[in-house]
């Protein structure tokens, strides 16, 4: 089982929309998948059509250890879920030790997936060094910008400090380029600079700006449901193709 988290500490880079969205193309590429949200915001959760502020119990439920994950596991279309909630958010303050290992732990078991994708949220909290503690690689999705580029850096000193204290088997394996629009200066530059400065880490397949990867979360629905034959789908499929090369 290869487990994946999609992480940047910079919000509104496409972190959700290519958890989602990988996710739902491996499921169509025959791989059994998980989604684990474990974002405050509840934003895959969204995304897949589950209100989170109705549900009655959640990822948080989870790590607190009061319940099993079987218990809050949405099937969806084949595709599972472990929802979150907007208690997540609370975790901080619990008086747990070693909060860290709280999804670790709560997961050892977890086998049954040819693919565990885990959200994280934009920040690097306990709710994101939990992901990172039980991921075994890290995909960064970049919105070629200036400032989301320099950011960056700060996800990568994150993951180099897990690495030595919490996970020694995480590793940074794959930037995903989003929002690309080859006609912007900035976009081709970004991408170059990426190239140059990480080489080897940066997906081929580029995401172009689609609007209809931007309308998708707003009716539950994947880009392959809402509009399989935009951009967005293409993309995310010839994205989904590649990781499973690098994966083989």
């Amino acid at each position: 089982m290869k487990i994946i988290a999609i992480s940047n500490n910079k919000g509104g880079v496409g972190k959700t929309t290519s958890t989602v969205n990988i996710a739902a193309a491996l499921q169509i590429l025959g791989k059994k998948v998980l989604v684990i949200d474990m974002d405050h915001q509840a934003q895959s959760t969204y995304h897949l059509g589950v209100q989170s502020n109705k549900l009655k119990r959640s990822i948080y439920d989870v790590l607190k250890g009061e319940l099993p994950y079987g218990d809050i596991m949405i099937d969806r279309n084949g595709m599972h879920l472990l929802p979150a909630s907007p208690d997540l958010k609370g975790l901080e303050f619990l008086p747990i030790p070693a909060k860290e290992f709280l999804l670790r732990d709560a997961l050892a078991d977890l086998d049954d997936y040819d693919y565990t994708l885990i959200d994280c949220p934009p920040s690097l909290g306990v709710l994101t060094l939990n992901a990172l503690t039980f991921a075994q690689e890290i995909y960064v999705p970049l919105q070629v910008q200036f400032l989301p580029f320099h950011g960056m850096y700060n996800l990568f000193e994150a993951a180099e400090m897990v690495k030595k204290r919490l996970n020694k088997s995480i590793e940074i394996t794959g930037i995903i380029a989003t929002m690309y629009n080859a006609n912007k200066t900035i976009n081709r530059e970004v991408l170059e600079e990426t190239k140059k400065r990480l080489p080897g880490k940066l997906f081929e397949t580029l995401i172009r700006e689609n609007v209809s990867l931007q309308e998708a979360p707003s009716w539950g629905k994947t880009i392959f449901e809402y509009k399989p034959d935009s951009s967005g789908a293409i993309d995310y499929m010839e994205l989904t193709k590649e990781i499973l090369v690098r994966s083989a």
